[in-house]
């Protein structure tokens, strides 16, 4: 009997490890290829969209999202060159086959580097009700293909699964 209460005590304290003791930084790096939908109205002012993938690695000693693969689908709208209005929706997709999706707000400068925030709005799998919240920064890359933008993406910040 006392095996018994021993086990059943070990899986519950187990249990409520693992619902809220998965948590913590996240930066991730790494490079995309963005497909671009271009309006140009003249003098600097634009309406884009794209939809782009991207391939994050964990660096600093952090784990969250290594070799994760990603696809951000997103538009802004410039003013002379200038956009404050950037904002999409990224599906992460992990090794272990789990997904989580943000969404992010950005500004910045045509075919400059910009930066932005993000905040997690779900997921599946284990990631099915994770929290979290930080920010983005791109830096831009010259395109080897018209039509095509290239950058690396820095994401730092923190997350909970719940």
């Amino acid at each position: 009997m006392k095996i018994i209460l021993i086990m059943l005590s070990f899986v519950f304290i187990n249990a409520s490890v693992y619902a809220d003791g998965h948590s913590g930084k996240i930066h991730l790096e790494g490079f995309g290829a963005w497909s671009l939908n271009v309006m140009d109205a003249g003098n600097g002012n634009l309406s884009i969209t794209y939809d782009g993938l991207y391939s994050g690695v964990a660096m600093s000693g952090t784990e969250f999202g290594n070799n994760s693969s990603v696809q951000c689908v997103g538009g802004l709208t410039t003013s002379q060159g200038k956009f404050n209005d950037e904002s999409g929706i990224c599906k992460f997709l992990f090794a272990d086959s789990g997904s989580a999706f943000i969404k992010y707000k950005g500004f910045g400068e045509a075919g400059k580097s910009g930066s932005g925030t993000f905040e997690f709005i779900g997921g599946t799998d284990k990631y099915k009700s994770i929290t979290g919240s930080g920010t983005v920064t791109r830096v831009q890359i010259q395109s080897a293909k018209k039509g095509y933008a290239q950058s690396k993406n820095v994401f730092k910040g923190s997350y909970e699964l719940n």
